[in-house]
């Protein structure tokens, strides 16, 4: 009842507010339904009825990508990847925030860090071959933990200074008259504290990893040895497409990312709402 004791231009913009941020939500969410239908159905039903629902649900779909096509060892692999370098990743950025916010202030470093944001994963193809070609680990999926890692240090720590940066210092100050250590005072105190800096890094770094094809295509030649998104690529015939096939690929790989931001929803929304509220 109090919407309605509001002025009618209250009423108005709420309503007109409301209205566009629907309409935004159903062109967000419409091109993953109409995969998600498309993947229900065969060539001639997505070319006879592309915008339409599925007549005759065909799940052999899902069966046929899952076991005939291997994704599912892709996905195990992909899966295996992206964990172990965002467990690489947020550790050795955390640590390596910390030092230069609350350890040793470098004005220089940091920049120099951020500086790596700017460089495009293309021109990383050649000089890391060359070197993976040399350390022999071509063709190995560590090769790709290295990588994956390395490409997204730098927007990870350029995410996490602010948040260690805001820490009041008077927490280290009291940790070390406790006689904490440099290290209990990061894990204990300081780590657990930035968990909505971390979770939004993690997040992203996880989509960056996840959703990669040129490292992976560059690196790795084995097909047992193949990530997600070169399997859907390999989904995509010379001269013949099955899309219902190639959809039920997209709706497999899309199912992580749905449910690792449901997991870290709470904690990714205030991360990124957490810098609007410092003065």
């Amino acid at each position: 009842m109090r919407f309605f004791r509001k002025s009618w231009k209250y009423q108005v913009a709420a309503i007109a507010k409301y209205f566009i941020l629907t309409v935004a939500a159903l062109l967000s969410l419409y091109p993953f339904l109409w995969v998600l239908c498309s993947s229900l159905k065969d060539n001639n039903s997505i070319f006879g009825d592309p915008f339409g629902l599925p007549k005759n649900i065909i799940w052999e779909n899902y069966k046929e990508v899952w076991s005939g096509a291997d994704v599912g060892r892709n996905f195990f692999n992909s899966m295996v990847v992206c964990l172990a370098a965002l467990a690489l990743l947020i550790i050795v950025a955390a640590m390596g925030s910390y030092v230069l916010t609350r350890v040793w202030k470098n004005g220089f470093l940091s920049t120099y860090f951020s500086l790596g944001i700017m460089i495009p994963v293309h021109a990383l193809l050649i000089p890391s071959v060359l070197i993976f070609k040399k350390l022999g680990l071509t063709d190995n999926l560590f090769s790709l933990v290295l990588m994956y890692a390395a490409s997204n240090i730098s927007f990870t720590m350029y995410i996490l200074n602010g948040y260690f940066d805001a820490i009041p210092r008077e927490m280290d100050e009291a940790a070390t008259i406790d006689g904490c250590s440099r290290s209990q005072i990061f894990f204990r105190i300081i780590f657990p504290i930035a968990k909505p800096g971390i979770a939004t890094a993690a997040t992203l770094a996880f989509l960056n990893c996840w959703n990669d094809l040129v490292l992976s295509l560059v690196l790795i030649s084995s097909p047992q040895k193949k990530t997600l998104t070169l399997a859907i690529s390999a989904l995509k015939g010379s001269y013949a497409t099955r899309y219902g096939l190639l959809c039920a690929g997209f709706v497999i790989s899309i199912v992580p990312v749905v449910i690792m931001y449901l997991l870290f929803q709470k904690q990714v929304i205030s991360g990124m709402t957490a810098g609007a509220v410092k003065g």
